[in-house]
């Protein structure tokens, strides 16, 4: 069954550019306090990442040094048997 809800591209194309235009005018046309709110709520965003990952990073080298994960190695003598 063919599609019914073919346009021609003509008209698509016309239709198209009509709502790009009303939707530039909405993106424009923006409250600022919807912006300071949204800067807000990003920096909060970044700073609790950068908490959560400071944590984490503490917690990771905690845990590798009670392990033994960051001790060196113990080096032994290489024998040049000479």
């Amino acid at each position: 069954m063919p599609n019914s809800n073919f346009q021609p591209l003509d008209n698509y194309s016309v239709e198209s550019e009509e709502n790009k235009n009303d939707q530039m005018e909405v993106i424009e046309s923006y409250n600022p306090e919807t912006r300071v709110m949204l800067e807000r709520f990003i920096l909060v965003l970044i700073a609790i990442g950068l908490i959560v990952g400071a944590i984490l990073s503490v917690g990771v080298v905690y845990i590798l040094d009670k392990t033994g994960f960051t001790t060196p190695p113990s080096q032994q003598p290489i024998d040049l048997g000479n």
